[in-house]
């Protein structure tokens, strides 16, 4: 529904410009009367009456399409909103800046073309110019917002690279579709040991889609798995962006994203062996979560065997206490009565938890 503050408005704004068409025809008609009657002597009333009725007049017809008028701008706007609520919001903003540009073109075309002056022709030859640059500036933004998206990424890419290789700053996390599925990554980036923006292309996305839609009973479940780790990991993590530039002359998934990390020179988190092997020969740095979980495996295990120095009792009944080289704890079944002594120790469990890592043990 229209406001009517705003439609009273407009029949202002049409009467004004109703009046100000109607001036400049006047000034017309009296600029193409002096020409052709050069000699004339036109009496000063005439002017006036001229500029007055012609004023008059072009109010007044305005003023009767004013509802035509305003009815179709309403529904001209109403269409334009819809096809911007249609709009993802990197072609919008890729059609505005487009938009921009065009203008800013016409500007300065009007400029290096000031001969035709102010009068109609220049007016003229200003409506023209803005209106075809800029049409022309929002539709090639809006067919092209996928290059563009991927020119401002390489350009940011570059000022990463500079802040990187100046200041030390984190660089980007570019996660594949592999590690997504695998579902560690969420566990580890809540964890904040691994700084820097998360950055999941929007081909990557769409290949975890695609795996979720396959006739293959086994790839669509990692598919949904893929689909619900990326949901959690969206809703969770401040750091994760999804970015919708694309290279459009390639067709690997693994490629472009290897492609992508090298030109923001970020780094690729996978579970791939061999996405990871093609980041080393491309020049990408990349985290494998396997060699993280390796990394983090327990080096104590259920049935080893260590021999350690008890030295002091346990709270339990009987029991005895050492430890290791680094720290860990170790509760021994009945090695109260070997406190001071070396004793050889069969390990039963392996308690890990948030404040660190203990180790239960019995007697050999």
């Amino acid at each position: 529904m229209r406001s009517k503050g705003m439609e009273k408005l407009l029949r202002l704004l049409l009467v004004l410009l109703g009046i100000g068409v109607g001036l400049a025809a006047a000034q017309l008609g009296l600029a193409l009367f002096r020409l052709s009657h050069q000699n004339a002597d036109i009496p000063a009333w005439v002017p006036v009456a001229s500029y007055t009725g012609m004023g008059v007049l072009g109010g007044l017809i305005l003023l009767l399409l004013c509802p035509r008028i305003i009815r179709r701008v309403s529904t001209l706007s109403m269409e334009m909103q819809r096809e911007f609520d249609k709009m993802p919001a990197n072609q919008l903003l890729s059609a505005i800046i487009g938009l921009i540009l065009g203008l800013i073109v016409a500007a300065l075309l009007r400029q290096m073309l000031s001969f035709f002056g102010n009068g109609v022709a220049g007016a003229a030859l200003t409506a023209i110019l803005y209106l075809t640059l800029g049409a022309l500036g929002y539709n090639m933004g809006k067919r092209r917002s996928r290059e563009f998206i991927t020119m401002i990424t390489r350009l940011s890419g570059a000022r990463e690279k500079s802040k990187i290789r100046k200041h030390g700053y984190a660089s980007r996390k570019y996660v594949d579709t592999s590690a997504i599925i695998d579902g560690r990554i969420l566990e580890i980036a809540k964890t904040g040991f691994i700084e820097g923006e998360f950055v999941i292309p929007q081909f990557v996305v769409d290949e975890i889609q695609h795996v979720a839609d396959s006739s293959d009973d086994t790839r669509r479940e990692r598919g949904r798995r893929g689909l619900e780790i990326l949901r959690e990991m969206r809703e969770s993590l401040k750091q994760l962006v999804i970015d919708p530039a694309d290279i459009e002359e390639l067709q690997d998934v693994d490629v472009k994203l290897l492609r992508q990390a090298r030109d923001c020179g970020g780094t690729v988190i996978t579970v791939d062996y061999n996405l990871q092997k093609a980041a080393a020969v491309s020049g990408v740095k990349s985290l494998n979560v396997n060699e993280l979980a390796d990394a983090l495996r327990p080096a104590v295990v259920q049935g080893m065997e260590l021999r350690v120095h008890i030295s002091r009792e346990g709270k339990e009944a009987g029991q005895g206490v050492a430890y290791l080289d680094d720290g860990t704890m170790i509760v021994i079944e009945n090695g109260k009565s070997f406190i001071g002594e070396d004793a050889d120790i069969v390990v039963t469990s392996v308690l890990q938890t948030s404040a660190g890592r203990m180790i239960f043990a019995r007697l050999k």
